[in-house]
């Protein structure tokens, strides 16, 4: 019992140590507010109103003026008055131990303070520009004024560097002669804030007018003075080669008007100062004297060129035309011969064609240029033009040629090789014959004679009074396999003839030994002699005897010798 009294006891001491600290806390938050208040109740703004009554402002300035004292004995006499009544009801109820209202009091009247010291604040600043505007507005409309004179006299004394646009310019200067005088008026009259409005607008056509100096100026040297001596240089230039006889194939005095017509549209323009439009139409005319320039050029160094290269041309000309005769009689000569190609004759008659055209082409060209009524542009483009059909002519004329060496190479190829296939077919030949068979296979027979009926056909046609070399070196090709093909029938049928004699001889041993053995040996014997079937003469009795000995035949065959 006794520690629950003292425990409250405690609480209590605690309690009222917490009270009495929170009330000292409130007094000197209270005594803090206090000093606040009193150093702004001592700044006032009397003396800055005073001074701008006496400044007799009218206008925006008035207003603005009015606006501002209004607001500041609005901040004294009611805001101020407030705050001050509101901190009397903190300090009572701080002394009559009313200490947390007292607090939450001093909270708001803590923020009200702050925003009324923010006000006067906001309040002092506005008298301050009204009471430097005056100065200010003297002073920047000073700079302004020597700006513009400036300006206007750059204008007046340059104006030749500005051409059509002089009268805009002036135009504007005289539209900031009249906003500088309305300024004037208007400080005269007291109204600071309108007349600082009206030297912001001078300062902002100022520098609209010296960016457009530095944009006028290069647009209309060109106008004025490059495309001018340029236009007359290509006139000059255009007349002393039509005295020359030139010949054009665009109208030059009409492509030179048109620049002149742009020339002045783009003078126009600038007049209006409108940049966009003049830069456009200046690159156009930069485009079109380029233009001009590089035609007359074109016609001037074509003019070179083609009288450099007639003479070689002509000779290039003469020399493929040479080559193709002494090519011609070639083939004449061979053709009493020989069976040219189709496309070998097509392609030599589509170069006579073409020489014949070009040689029109050339004589028409020069007697323009005596006649001078050639345009020497195209000349030289006729000229390349005849150089290139010359190359792929001489190029191919030279694989004419080759390929008639190639084909006279081919038939002394073919006759040589003729002769070796006979050769090879009579050693074939020869080869049947050794074996003295009572007769050969069909289908052996037929193949023999058809190769040496081939061979005999490419005599014939090497011998024949117009050789066809195209036909020939293909035959030439077949006969060669058939023949191949013929040596290896022949080699398998030796060998065939021979195995089946060893076999049939060999076999007699058993001859009588066995009866269904010596019925197959009569029948491959029959194959062998009657039939000349010895492909399957081998077949026959080489099973009858693995039958009756088995590994008899591969011993016999390796005993071959074929």
């Amino acid at each position: 019992m006794f520690a629950i009294i003292i425990g409250i006891i405690v609480i209590v001491l605690i309690f009222l140590w917490y009270m009495w600290f929170l009330q000292r806390k409130n007094a000197s938050t209270l005594n803090k507010l206090k000093d606040q208040t009193d150093r702004l109740k001592k700044a006032t703004l009397d003396e800055k109103i005073k001074k701008l009554e006496e400044m007799k402002l009218a206008g925006a300035s008035k207003d603005r003026f009015n606006q501002l004292k209004d607001s500041y004995r609005e901040q004294v006499d009611q805001v101020l008055t407030n705050i001050l009544k509101q901190m009397r009801a903190a300090e009572y109820k701080n002394t009559e131990f009313k200490v947390f209202g007292s607090a939450n009091e001093l909270k708001r009247v803590n923020v009200e303070v702050t925003a009324f010291e923010q006000k006067i604040s906001e309040v002092s600043k506005g008298f301050e520009d009204l009471l430097a505007s005056n100065e200010l507005n003297a002073t920047h409309s000073e700079e302004l004024q020597k700006q513009y004179q400036s300006l206007r006299k750059q204008v007046l004394t340059q104006s030749f560097s500005y051409g059509p646009a002089t009268d805009k310019l002036e135009d504007e200067l005289s539209e900031i002669a009249n906003l500088l005088d309305q300024e004037k008026q208007l400080t005269d009259k007291g109204d600071h804030i309108e007349a600082s409005q009206y030297l912001d607008d001078v300062k902002l056509k100022l520098g609209l007018i010296t960016d457009q100096l530095k944009v006028i100026e290069p647009l209309y040297h060109d106008l004025n003075e490059v495309f001018p001596g340029q236009v007359d240089e290509i006139k000059f230039v255009y007349q002393k080669l039509v005295k020359q006889y030139f010949q054009f194939k665009d109208d030059i005095i009409q492509q030179i008007s048109e620049v002149q017509d742009e020339i002045e549209e783009s003078n126009k323009k600038l007049g209006d100062l409108n940049f966009d439009a003049v830069n456009t139409n200046n690159e156009d005319i930069k485009q079109r004297i380029d233009d001009l320039y590089e035609t007359l050029t074109l016609e001037i160094d074509g003019k070179k060129d083609v009288l450099k290269e007639q003479k070689p041309v002509l000779d290039y000309l003469n020399h493929a035309v040479f080559q193709h005769n002494r090519l011609d009689k070639r083939i004449q000569k061979l053709e009493e011969e020989y069976i040219l190609a189709d496309k070998t004759v097509k392609t030599f008659d589509d170069n006579f064609a073409t020489l014949n055209e070009i040689r029109q082409e050339y004589d028409a060209d020069v007697q323009g240029i005596a006649d001078k009524k050639v345009i020497f542009s195209e000349v030289r483009d006729d000229f390349k033009e005849i150089v290139k059909h010359l190359d792929d002519i001489e190029a191919s004329e030279k694989s004419i040629n080759d390929d008639l060496n190639q084909m006279l190479s081919s038939e002394r190829i073919a006759r040589n090789s003729v002769d070796e296939y006979a050769k090879r077919l009579e050693i074939q030949k020869k080869m049947i014959e050794q074996l003295r068979l009572n007769g050969l296979p069909d289908d052996y027979l037929d193949y023999f004679y058809m190769v040496y009926d081939e061979i005999n056909k490419l005599y014939d046609e090497l011998d024949a009074k117009q050789i066809n070399m195209e036909d020939i070196s293909k035959q030439v090709i077949v006969t060669q396999e058939d023949l191949s093909n013929l040596v290896e029938k022949t080699k398998k049928l030796k060998y065939n003839v021979l195995l089946s004699e060893k076999l049939l001889q060999y076999a007699n041993r058993y001859a009588s030994k066995n009866p269904e053995f010596s019925d197959q040996l009569i029948r491959a014997r029959a194959l062998f002699d009657t039939d000349y079937n010895y492909d399957e003469a081998v077949e026959v009795i080489s099973k009858a005897l693995e039958s009756v000995e088995s590994g008899s035949v591969e011993r016999i065959k390796e005993t071959i010798n074929a």
